[in-house]
């Protein structure tokens, strides 16, 4: 997953699956994302609020939340739900939001888990996918209650995320972005860090890291060296030590275990 508005996400008509480690950045899509911890714990962000997620509890990520998870290599269960199967629900929430994007007690836990096992599991008919996602956002919707929503730096923060997607590539630095947002680079630095728990830099290092790597994926004999370049990075030496210390490994051996 990317770190911006995931455009890609909202042509996809379909209820999607996904049973595997997740190391996602900050990223906003319309589709309703939910993530059952299993059995080690994960690492949650939603519109700045954080938590570990300890096995037997859920993360859920309501449309157009700016939304990051990291999990160890143990697998999570996550069902993202496309904004076709979403009518019910928002006529529900009306203009409000989920109170929390947080559910901690068991026995909702264990509905929910049931529920997308036994969706994950069939091959149904529409009317029955519906039927199931109903279940399951309804007993979001009972667990987490609703409040009134108007947090203008959400706002703020998607539209960062998509100028950054845009020019990730670019010599961006934090003077630059705060006089394009209109803030002293002081105060610009505290309020992302704070709402993202990590600094412009780390961020935008991770970003032109995902991008590397989903190039090197497309084009598997570009160069590494001309790719990093190509993605924003101004040096070999920044970028090798950034890859590696976040991903543990070299690139070249990255890119080798990918393949």
């Amino acid at each position: 997953m990317n770190s911006y508005y995931e455009s890609v996400r909202e042509s996809i008509g379909y209820v999607e699956f996904q049973n595997s480690p997740t190391r996602c950045e900050p990223h906003w899509h319309q589709a309703v994302e939910i993530l059952c911890a299993l059995d080690d714990e994960v690492y949650t962000l939603v519109n700045s609020k954080e938590k570990i997620l300890q096995p037997g509890e859920i993360c859920v990520a309501d449309c157009y939340d700016v939304h990051s998870f990291y999990s160890s290599e143990r697998p999570v269960m996550i069902i993202i739900i496309p904004s076709e199967f979403l009518n019910d629900y928002i006529k529900m929430k009306g203009k409000k939001h989920l109170a929390t994007p947080y559910i901690t007690d068991p026995e909702t836990y264990r509905k929910i888990y049931s529920f997308m096992r036994e969706f994950q599991s069939q091959e149904l008919p529409l009317i029955l996918q519906r039927g199931y996602v109903n279940v399951i956002l309804g007993l979001i919707l009972e667990s987490c209650d609703l409040e009134e929503f108007a947090d203008a730096d959400v706002s703020l923060m998607k539209n960062i995320l998509n100028f950054l997607e845009e020019n990730y590539h670019e010599d961006v630095d934090l003077d630059y972005l705060a006089q394009k947002f209109g803030y002293s680079k002081y105060y610009f630095s505290r309020m992302f860090n704070k709402f993202f728990k990590f600094s412009l830099n780390e961020y935008l290092s991770r970003l032109r890291i995902h991008r590397f790597i989903a190039r090197m994926q497309a084009d598997k004999n570009a160069d590494i060296i001309g790719t990093a370049f190509d993605c924003g990075f101004r040096s070999w030496q920044t970028f090798y030590r950034c890859f590696k210390n976040y991903y543990g490994v070299s690139p070249k051996k990255y890119l080798t275990n990918l393949s």
